[in-house]
C-alpha cells in the first residue's frame, strides 16, 4: 500500500488473463508505486502454468501487454516459453527517430479503427528476441481533440516536435497524429498480417472489463486493510467473482453466429456480475411440496434461473 496523489492509500492489482475466457489465471498486488517490470515475468509464468493444457498447445496461446511492462525479461520469458508476444512499447527518443525512416507509402489502414494506419520498423533493442520487429500505428487527429493541456494523456502521443508547438500553431502544423509502438514477435511481415496484429493487440483491454466488474460488483473499488496479506486475500476474493461469473457464461451461455472474434475476449451479451446477482442469486421463490414432490415457484419475469438451472443439468459428469 502506497499514498496516491489524492492522499489516498491505494494499491495496484497487477492481474493475467486468458482473454478469450476473461477468466484471471495470477495476479499480484502492488503497492501502487512499485515498478511491476521486475515481477511481471514471474507472473507470466504462473499464468502459463494455469492454463489447461490443451489450451497450451503450440501456436495458440500469445502474450499481448501494456507499456506499463515494457520490458526485455518480460519478452525473454514469452520466448522462452514457446509464445508469441505483443508488448507496448514507451514513446522513448529512439523510437520516435525511427519515424523518419518509415516512408509514407509504407503505412497501411488499420482493421476497424477510422483514420488510422499502421507501419512496421525494424527495431530489436539489446537483450530482447531476435525475431522482434516494431509496429507503429498512428491515427490523423482534428486540431479540436487536442488539448491544450500539456499533460494530457492525448497531446502526450504527438511527436515531439508537433507536441513543443504552441497550442494556436498546432492547427497550422499540418497533419497531427496520435502514435502508439508495439514490439512483437508475431508475424507482421505482409501489411494485412500488420493490421491484423495492431487489431488483435488493440483488444487488450477488454482485461478492464474484469477490473469493472471487480469493483463494481465485487468491491475492489478499495481494500479494508493497512495489511499487505489482507489486502491480497481481499483482491482475489473479487477476482475470484469475476472468474466465477465468467464460467458460469462459459458454462451456460450460447453464442448466436461468429460475432466473438477469435482471441479478442469480447464482451458482447455478457451479463456483469451485479446483474448475474440480480437475476441468478436474489430472486425471491417459494417451495411447495405436492405429490411428495418440491417445486420451487418463481415470480413472475424471472425465467433466466430454471434456464440456466436446465443447462446446469445438462453439462457432462467431468471426467
Amino acid at each position: 500500500m502506497a499514498w496516491n496523489h489524492q492522499g489516498q492509500r491505494a494499491g495496484r492489482p497487477h492481474v493475467a488473463t486468458w482473454a478469450e475466457a476473461e477468466i484471471v489465471l495470477a495476479a499480484d498486488l502492488g503497492d501502487g508505486t512499485d515498478d511491476p517490470r521486475a515481477t511481471v515475468p514471474g507472473l507470466l509464468r504462473r499464468a502459463l502454468a494455469a492454463l489447461p493444457q490443451r489450451a497450451r498447445q503450440l501456436g495458440r496461446v500469445a502474450l499481448r501487454a501494456d507499456a506499463g511492462y515494457f520490458a526485455g525479461a518480460l519478452a525473454r520469458a514469452a520466448h522462452d516459453a514457446h509464445i508469441s508476444f505483443a508488448i507496448g512499447a514507451k514513446r522513448i527518443a529512439p523510437l520516435w527517430r525511427l519515424l523518419a525512416g518509415i516512408a509514407e507509402d509504407d503505412w497501411h489502414d488499420a482493421t476497424g479503427m477510422g483514420n488510422a494506419q499502421v507501419a512496421v520498423a525494424e527495431y530489436c533493442p539489446d537483450w530482447w528476441p531476435a525475431t522482434t520487429r516494431l509496429l507503429v500505428r498512428r491515427v490523423l487527429l482534428d486540431p479540436a481533440q487536442v488539448s491544450a493541456d500539456p499533460r494530457s494523456r492525448r497531446r502526450r502521443t504527438l511527436h515531439p516536435d508537433q507536441r513543443a508547438l504552441p497550442f494556436p500553431e498546432l492547427a497550422g502544423a499540418g497533419a497531427i497524429y496520435a502514435y502508439s509502438f508495439i514490439v512483437t514477435s508475431l508475424d507482421v511481415s505482409s501489411p494485412g498480417k500488420a493490421a491484423a496484429v495492431e487489431h488483435w493487440y488493440r483488444h487488450r483491454t477488454t482485461v478492464e472489463n474484469i477490473f469493472r466488474d471487480s469493483k463494481l460488483g465485487a468491491a475492489l473499488r478499495h481494500l479494508p486493510s493497512g495489511y499487505p496479506q489482507v489486502n491480497l486475500a481481499w483482491m482475489w476474493g473479487a477476482l475470484l467473482a469475476a472468474t466465477m461469473a465468467a464460467w458460469l457464461h462459459q458454462l451456460t451461455a450460447t453464442t448466436a453466429g461468429e460475432d466473438i472474434l477469435y482471441g479478442h475476449g469480447v464482451r458482447g451479451g455478457k451479463a456483469m456480475i451485479a446483474t448475474l446477482r440480480w437475476r441468478l442469486i436474489a430472486v425471491p421463490g417459494r417451495l411447495t411440496r405436492h405429490a411428495r414432490h418440491l417445486t420451487l415457484r418463481l415470480p413472475p419475469g424471472h425465467g433466466l434461473l430454471p434456464e440456466v438451472l436446465a443447462r446446469l443439468r445438462d453439462l457432462p459428469a467431468p471426467a
